[in-house]
């Protein structure tokens, strides 16, 4: 079903699938009241619930310790679509269930984590977004802090605008 670090695991399981539009610092309402929404990409977020069979539990075992790793990423190929998608992700949380049965033994049961792609899988280059109608920054004018831009379709174009005291800004 899945892989993590290059050890496949095929027990059955549930995973959730969300994809995260991030957008940078810079996104934000503008002065005409627009929102420009600078996207980074798309991220990955892959939720896995997985039951280790009774039997099985030096692979249980296995699994939470590789999991839990103290590392920045793990290599995961995970299900996408009708095949498969591989990402280097790090391993935001995990989960278990400790459970005792009425003979008195004791399993770990249910590994849930999730797992979030650490660069993403889908982004746009300049000119697919502006195809796309997506507003770009302004080109590079040298503006002073606070300039006033406006946007004519092609080009930034710095603007002054005239306040009370009749100073240009």
């Amino acid at each position: 079903m899945f892989t993590v670090d290059g050890m496949q695991w095929s027990y059955p399981c549930d995973i959730d699938r969300v994809a995260e539009m991030q957008a940078s610092d810079i996104s934000g309402l503008l002065l005409n009241k627009q929102y420009f929404n600078d996207v980074i990409g798309t991220f990955l977020k892959y939720t896995v619930t997985i039951v280790v069979p009774f039997g099985k539990e030096n692979d249980y075992v296995r699994l939470y310790n590789v999991l839990t790793d103290p590392v920045d990423a793990h290599s995961f190929s995970l299900p996408y679509d009708q095949g498969s998608i591989s990402i280097t992700g790090r391993v935001t949380d995990i989960a278990d269930v400790y459970r005792k049965l009425a003979d008195g033994s004791v399993h770990w049961r249910g590994i849930k984590f999730t797992v979030i792609s650490n660069s993403p899988t889908k982004t746009h280059t300049l000119g697919q977004a502006i195809a796309r109608g997506i507003t770009p920054m302004p080109d590079i004018i040298t503006p002073a802090v606070g300039a006033m831009c406006e946007y004519d379709g092609e080009h930034w174009n710095p603007v002054d605008y005239e306040n009370a005291d009749s100073k240009a800004y």
